[in-house]
């Protein structure tokens, strides 16, 4: 049994290398078909048949009657499994991948016949450096507004972001969504919340949104993926960025 046992040692420790070893076809333990990373190899095998494993590692051999052999681990190494050889390999082809759409926003619902106009404001602290950003689209044509205020409060710039776009619109008779992610500006301009600061903004404000016949203000959700209220908050960001750089 102890010179079985060195055999078995001395027959691993050839094996261990990253390279194949020959060995001695004299000197070579049972082979058995075994099932390594789907295909079928020769691995040593002890008198009961079972793999004759040292610090987890088995000798295996591609072909019986090559004396080179390898080391593979053995929770890698299986007994044959007929049905799992006969399946057939997953084409490794893939469909050509597709950018993903931008989600659709109720903004792009709206008849074509539609002014679509989103605002925002940044400030850099509150109050602090403050600026301004619009965008207007009507029947495939974009206008961009993006303003330095100076110094003020978040709700300055969000409120003034929407007088500047009213401001800009030349045929007030168009069906009008104005959209924006201030629970504040539509509070003071159409929910009839109390006006504590900022009165003489908001009553011009309400007076612009009197000459619009069919004009709505609408709450959207901020940072939500909306690719047009990202881009109203960039360029009211970049109103405030131009003004830091020219400074410096």
């Amino acid at each position: 049994m102890a010179a079985s046992r060195q055999r078995t040692l001395a027959g691993t420790v050839l094996a261990l290398g990253p390279k194949p070893t020959a060995h001695p076809s004299k000197n070579s333990m049972p082979l058995q078909r075994k099932m390594y990373r789907g295909g079928k190899v020769w691995a040593q095998v002890d008198d009961q048949g079972e793999l004759v494993t040292e610090r987890g590692l088995v000798k295996i051999r591609y072909r019986e009657d090559d004396d080179r052999e390898y080391s593979a681990k053995a929770s890698d190494v299986e007994d044959i499994d007929e049905a799992r050889l006969k399946k057939k390999p997953k084409s490794s082809s893939r469909k050509p991948s597709s950018k993903k759409s931008p989600p659709k926003t109720m903004a792009d619902e709206l008849p074509p016949d539609t002014l679509v106009i989103y605002t925002d404001g940044a400030c850099y602290g509150n109050p602090g450096p403050a600026g301004i950003g619009a965008l207007l689209e009507w029947r495939g044509q974009e206008k961009e507004i993006s303003e330095f205020l100076g110094h003020g409060t978040n709700n300055i710039a969000e409120l003034t972001a929407i007088q500047r776009a009213l401001e800009s619109v030349k045929n007030p008779r168009v069906p009008v969504r104005l959209f924006t992610d201030s629970s504040y500006a539509i509070g003071v301009l159409t929910q009839g919340w109390k006006v504590k600061e900022n009165r003489e903004l908001v009553a011009k404000i309400r007076g612009l949104l009197g000459k619009f016949p069919n004009l709505q203000l609408i709450k959207v959700k901020g940072h939500s993926g909306d690719p047009r209220n990202e881009r109203v908050d960039q360029l009211a960001r970049d109103g405030i960025d131009r003004q830091d750089q020219g400074s410096n």
